[in-house]
Parts: structure tokens; C-alpha cells; sequence
């Protein structure tokens, strides 16, 4: 019984220790590439949200140029590049913000929970990514959930 204490304790100090690297390197990263893999989208049917999920072809991008100072970065996906402001919360993650041309928003969080390491040995991070698009009048909010993996 006394080993067992003995060997929970010594995993939550090594937790611990070792739970402030990944917040480090989370924080001080320049840029990652992203994988959503998984899609929740919500739209009005009979005045109620209707949500259909289901796991998805990848959608991928990528956020680079993340500089801490000036609260700036840049996403790279295959529609081009866009701006994207920084929001870094220091506990629940960094927080990127992207005004569309036509009001519609997106918000991708990359969360400080470490969930190992890609095929290139980058560490990969849990991240949601967020589309709130109002189209002729309509709203159609979805909700992409995947894997940053810190590439700079």
C-alpha cells in the first residue's frame, strides 16, 4: 500500500514538472500545421439547431509568423494567406482570430494538452477550429476538431 502511494505521488510531481514544458513550448511557438479530422455543423431546421457530426476528410492549414509582441500571425490554406490576430491566454491556450472580408469570423484555440508526436517528430497539440459564417441571412456555424503539430 505504501509502494503504491509512494508511486502515485512520484507520477503526479513528474506530471507536474513535466506539464510546464509543454505550456513552454506551446507559448513560445512561431508556427504550427494543423489537421481537423472530425466536423460538427449546425443549422436551422424547424427554428432549431440541427447538428450533424462526422468525421471528415482532412482539412489542414497552416498558422505561421506567430509573433507574440504584435499580436500577429498568418494562416496558410488552400485558399491563400490571411491575417489572423493572437490571443494568448496563458493557461487554456493560444487563441488565433480571423475577420473575413464579409463579418463572418473564425477562432482557432490550440490547447496546452500535449498528444505526442507526428510522423516528422513534431509535437502535436489537441485544437479546435471554429467558423461562425451568417450566409443570406442564415446562420451555419461548424466546428472542426483535430491536431496542431508545433513546426517552429
Amino acid at each position: 500500500m505504501l509502494h503504491t502511494m509512494i508511486k502515485k505521488l512520484l507520477t503526479i510531481i513528474f506530471l507536474v514538472l513535466f506539464s510546464g514544458n509543454a505550456y513552454a513550448d506551446l507559448y513560445k511557438a512561431k508556427s504550427f500545421n494543423c489537421v481537423y479530422y472530425h466536423t460538427s455543423i449546425g443549422e436551422i431546421k424547424n427554428n432549431k439547431y440541427k447538428v450533424e457530426s462526422e468525421k471528415s476528410n482532412n482539412f489542414t492549414f497552416s498558422i505561421v509568423s506567430i509573433n507574440q509582441t504584435t499580436k500577429k500571425s498568418l494562416m496558410v490554406g488552400n485558399n491563400g494567406t490571411d491575417e489572423m490576430t493572437v490571443i494568448n491566454t496563458e493557461q487554456s491556450g493560444i487563441h488565433f482570430l480571423q475577420v473575413m472580408p464579409v463579418g463572418n469570423m473564425t477562432m482557432t484555440t490550440i490547447y496546452p494538452e500535449e498528444l505526442g508526436f507526428n510522423d516528422l517528430g513534431h509535437k502535436l497539440f489537441a485544437s479546435s477550429h471554429s467558423r461562425h459564417i451568417a450566409m443570406t441571412n442564415r446562420s451555419l456555424p461548424q466546428q472542426f476538431y483535430g491536431t496542431c503539430a508545433k513546426t517552429g
